[in-house]
């Protein structure tokens, strides 16, 4: 009876905590963070995997592609089920712009000290507590430390490159 209610805890502890929700049946729908800097009021085009509204399953993910202005910053949710895992992106079209630096990633991944995930960093209203400091990290500060340590889901443009696509891990 006490490894029972050590399991359930422990089920019901990864998740309450976990970064991705249940959601139809047996799918899950991740979160991931997009975000793109470069000269302010500059627009780009930009492709991403998003699951549709009301959708609980991978088949319900449809590629959105938008012109947005510069800095651009959202949250996109995909489905994945019965195993499969979305091929999940980010695809930008600039035009021969050298400014433009971008990147996909989940909250899992921990910037800089080690503790401030992107919801504390871009989202400045969660950081309180032990993370108070994570709101006075700037996205310059972020973007380079992306590409210090090679992180698979950073872009930056080079001169001639005008469309440039990453992915995120499975």
């Amino acid at each position: 009876m006490k490894k029972t209610i050590a399991i359930l805890v422990c089920i019901c502890s990864l998740m309450l905590f976990s970064c991705e929700d249940l959601i139809g049946a047996g799918g899950m729908d991740m979160l991931d963070y997009i975000y793109i800097d470069g000269e302010t009021g500059r627009s780009v085009v930009i492709s991403y995997l998003e699951r549709q509204p009301g959708g609980t399953s991978y088949k319900d993910n449809a590629i959105v592609t938008e012109a947005v202005t510069l800095p651009y910053f959202k949250a996109v949710s995909t489905a994945s089920s019965g195993g499969k895992i979305p091929d999940r992106f980010l695809q930008v079209q600039t035009l021969n712009d050298t400014t433009t630096r971008a990147f996909i990633s989940t909250n899992a991944l921990h910037i800089l000290d080690g503790t401030c995930g992107v919801t504390t960093i871009f989202y400045p209203e969660n950081a309180v507590g032990d993370y108070s400091h994570c709101k006075e990290i700037s996205t310059d500060s972020v973007l380079d430390y992306l590409k210090s340590v090679n992180y698979h889901g950073y872009m930056e443009f080079s001169e001639g490159e005008t469309v440039k696509k990453v992915h995120l891990k499975k």
